[in-house]
């Protein structure tokens, strides 16, 4: 049971606190989830000011990525490098120091080949268009400045209540679709409105403590870790067709919606047991109050989190941090993994090699370009963001489409989320990541075609 500060909602909150729910909520809502034609194509408020600033940065626009990628490895260095009774003493240690050995081995190299690559020395494979360029530039201009203000607006769409507000109202129909409690829905908006692998660690979180099974934690961090709309609005930008923003994002929430359905009753997932962390007993109690309405319980918990919520200044101090914590510490190693794989992808016939069934496939089909597309089939499994960019390369807007497509649906990228739910509590494997990206895959590529077809 909650506890009401009173029965009646108007008494529950002064003046300031109606003022942050709804202000703050409003705010966040049409930033991030209002879309909008602006200069002929759909987009959101987060995209306009995103590309304003990027024409204002124009071809500075490498000294400011670059920069952050060679800082990114400095700080590496320091925190990661030295020894920890001296590392722990340094200011915000808790944020620098990473989690794992990789993470620091891939934010040097990712320093080192960004320096080349400003300053074009070395070799071709590294300090090229297509490579260094694409990654430590064109690429990570556009997603610093769309998840840099992302990071730093995201808390007035979570932090005032209008997720609770939501999350409860959706509760009921979230359990009879999906089998999963109602709390989920909370993981999957914060997926949807910040970045993926923060609801990857929202799951471990609440698994570690009991409010999710193993069963439903698998399931929730292998099909409702969704991408971000900014993301959505990054991956349509690159791959060249903006204006089928709308047709991309609707795709992906119906693909999503049906691998949530259809995924957890084949393995590996339907093997899972409804067993909790650590052999205790099930902490979550979703039942609404005797007699109230779910709406009414839904906005006495929106109203009771917006009471507790800091300033709107405060918030934005706390998306200045979330913005350098991932700007030095998860983009250096997100966007080297890309330049590895782009790297490999222009410079070698291996991905060529391996996705040669796939070729003749898209071949048999009749989609354009069927030679550069295949790879990007199963390229999004190190990182979700190179099959979008090869869908960059490619000029007929089909195949565009479906490689986009592909890019927010299949989820499971060793980039982020697989290797955050490999580091979780979560028991999946990497053997059972692998299957349900195979699974993803084969349950979007049919549709986005179809879709594709209806479009083009």
């Amino acid at each position: 049971m909650e506890e009401r500060t009173s029965p009646d909602l108007l008494d529950t909150s002064t003046f300031v606190t109606w003022a942050k729910l709804l202000g703050c909520s409003l705010f966040g809502i049409a930033f991030f989830l209002t879309p909008f034609v602006y200069e002929g194509s759909w987009t959101i408020a987060l995209g306009v000011v995103s590309n304003y600033f990027s024409s204002v940065i124009g071809e500075n626009m490498k000294f400011f990525t670059c920069s952050i990628f060679i800082v990114g490895a400095v700080v590496s260095v320091v925190y990661n490098l030295t020894p920890k009774s001296l590392s722990s003493r340094l200011p915000l240690s808790e944020k620098f120091v990473a989690s794992h050995w990789l993470w620091t081995l891939l934010s040097v190299i990712g320093g080192v080949t960004a320096a080349m690559t400003l300053f074009q020395v070395g070799p071709d494979w590294v300090i090229a268009k297509e490579t260094g360029v694409t990654a430590y530039i064109d690429v990570a201009g556009a997603i610093f400045l769309l998840i840099g203000l992302g990071c730093l607006f995201l808390p007035f769409l979570t932090d005032y209540g209008l997720l609770d507000f939501v999350g409860t109202l959706l509760q009921k129909g979230f359990h009879k679709v999906f089998n999963l409690p109602g709390r989920a829905t909370i993981d999957t908006l914060a997926s949807w409105v910040g970045s993926s692998s923060i609801a990857v660690v929202m799951t471990n979180y609440q698994y570690k403590q009991g409010f999710y099974s193993a069963r439903e934690s698998a399931v929730i961090a292998t099909n409702f870790s969704v991408v971000s709309i900014p993301f959505v609005l990054l991956t349509a930008q690159v791959a060249g067709i903006e204006s089928h923003f709308l047709p991309l994002y609707g795709s992906m929430l119906f693909i999503c919606i049906l691998c949530a359905v259809v995924t957890p009753k084949l393995p590996p997932l339907s093997g899972f047991k409804d067993e909790y962390y650590g052999g205790r007993e099930k902490q979550l109690n979703e039942n609404v109050e005797l007699g109230e309405s779910r709406f009414m319980c839904a906005s006495h918990r929106a109203i009771k989190t917006a009471k507790r919520s800091p300033s709107p200044a405060q918030s934005m101090n706390k998306g200045f941090w979330s913005m350098i914590d991932i700007y030095l510490m998860m983009m250096p190693a997100a966007m080297t993994i890309e330049f590895l794989t782009l790297s490999v992808y222009y410079n070698t016939g291996i991905l060529q090699a391996i996705s040669y069934p796939l070729y003749l496939l898209l071949e048999a089909l009749q989609v354009p370009e069927a030679q550069l597309a295949a790879p990007g089939l199963f390229i999004g499994l190190m990182d979700q963001f190179v099959p979008t960019i090869i869908a960059g390369s490619i000029s007929d807007p089909f195949t565009k489409f479906i490689l986009a497509g592909l890019s927010v649906t299949q989820l499971i990228f060793f980039a982020e989320t697989a290797i955050l739910i490999m580091r979780s509590a979560i028991p999946l494997t990497i053997t059972q990541l692998i299957s349900i990206f195979a699974i993803r895959t084969v349950i979007a590529f049919p549709i986005l075609y179809g879709i594709a077809h209806m479009l083009f």
